[in-house]
């Protein structure tokens, strides 16, 4: 079955368009990327919500809010167990998008929506639209960790 998925710059309209279904998920979404050198690898990973429900009409309603991006070189050597800078971004990161999820999830139910925090709607989609949304403060523009090398 083919699905028409509907991307939105404003999650309020998404969720307009979303009054009567049976619920939104709200959940948070890692994409990676690594370019690779013959000596050098570099691994972008950017952390962000996700916003999406299914239509009566299988229709996808698709929200995406950029929280983070992460940008470093890839070490091939062991660190003897001593935490990584980039490890403590990645955990911040993840944090901070949990307490966004957790906070979005509970403005949608006051609103009367059916919440899902839980699972996802898999999609192969290579790009996304970076939405904003008065619901939350994401940042306004996400930050990017410096580079380590």
């Amino acid at each position: 079955m083919t699905f028409l998925v509907l991307q939105y710059l404003k999650l309020e309209n998404l969720l307009a368009e979303a009054k009567g279904m049976e619920g939104v998920r709200v959940y948070v979404l890692e994409r990676n990327k690594t370019t690779s050198s013959n000596m050098l690898s570099w691994r972008e990973i950017t952390i962000g919500l996700c916003v999406r429900t299914i239509t009566l009409d299988n229709r996808i309603l698709s929200w995406y809010g950029e929280i983070t991006k992460l940008g470093f070189y890839a070490h091939t050597q062991a660190t003897n167990g001593e935490p990584s800078p980039e490890r403590e971004q990645y955990q911040a990161a993840w944090q901070r998008a949990r307490e966004l999820q957790t906070d979005l999830a509970a403005r949608l139910a006051h609103q009367g929506h059916t919440v899902y925090i839980d699972g996802l709607i898999e999609l192969d989609m290579p790009h996304f639209l970076h939405g904003a949304t008065d619901l939350i403060a994401l940042p306004k523009s996400p930050a990017t960790a410096p580079e380590v090398t």
